[in-house]
Formats: C-alpha cells, sequence, structure tokens
C-alpha cells in the first residue's frame, strides 16, 4: 500500500516520536523508541539496523514468518496532535543498494554511521489521533 502525504510527513519529520513494535520469541510485545526511520517513498519505510540484537533478531523471525510489526508515529504542535499507526511487513535488511546509500548519506549529515538497513512495507495504516487529544487520560 501507498502511504499517504500526510503519513509520509510524519513518519519523515525528525521531531515526531516514533515507537517499533514487535513480537518477541516468547510472544512478549517488544517496543523500542527509534529516530533512524524515513519514508523515501509512499511504499516503502527504512529503519536503520540498532545495537539492539534482540530487536534485529525479532525483525528477522517477522521477516522470514511474514509476520508484521507497528511503528506509531506521534507529533504534538500545540494543540495540534496527530498519531498513526503503520503496520508493515519486513521485507529484507540491505548494507548495500540504492536505498541503503541513501539513507546512509542522510544519517552521516547527523554524524550517525549506518550498518545496515532494514526495509519494510507498509499494509495498513489507522489513524490514532483521536487517541492522543488534549482530553485523553490513560486509565
Amino acid at each position: 500500500m501507498d502511504l499517504t502525504h500526510d503519513v509520509m510527513a510524519l513518519l519523515n519529520d525528525r521531531e515526531a516520536v516514533k515507537t517499533l513494535a514487535t513480537i518477541a520469541e516468547d510472544g512478549t510485545t517488544s517496543l523500542v523508541a527509534v529516530k533512524a526511520v524515513r519514508a523515501p517513498e509512499p511504499n516503502v519505510i527504512v529503519l536503520a539496523q540498532t545495537a539492539a540484537k534482540q530487536l534485529d533478531s525479532e525483525l528477522l523471525r517477522h521477516m522470514d514468518t511474514g509476520s508484521l510489526v507497528s511503528i506509531l508515529c506521534v507529533s504534538t504542535r500545540g494543540e495540534l496532535q496527530v498519531a498513526y499507526q503503520i503496520i508493515c511487513s519486513v521485507k529484507e535488511f540491505q548494507t548495500t543498494g540504492p536505498l541503503y546509500e541513501k539513507f546512509l548519506d542522510e544519517l552521516r549529515a547527523r554524524t550517525i554511521d549506518l550498518n545496515g538497513a532494514w526495509v519494510l512495507e507498509p499494509v495498513d495504516v489507522v489513524d490514532r489521533s483521536a487517541s492522543f487529544g488534549p482530553e485523553t487520560r490513560a486509565i
């Protein structure tokens, strides 16, 4: 599926908070804050390989089994609060190629190095903005 312009803009916003949700081998949900993530094209999301070996292992298992992961992107600007959950399949892990090279160039400008990149494909988007409204309270 292709991401809309609004969802791509939020995903590419460096100030937005992004959380990756995966399922561990024991069935528990893992949540990890991610900063180095981009949507270079409407149907491609690139995520930098992290130092967390457990997360890499989980992403590899998701790729092998075809199970899905989610990225929650949240942005607050004044009274406006926007949140989207992007449900993705894990397509591949790259250490070379055009997507990897472009992402590497972007990250180097921020003095971050890249050892590899996970390529995700969006399959669904859920607008979670109502969950983050000013009247929302955790119970």
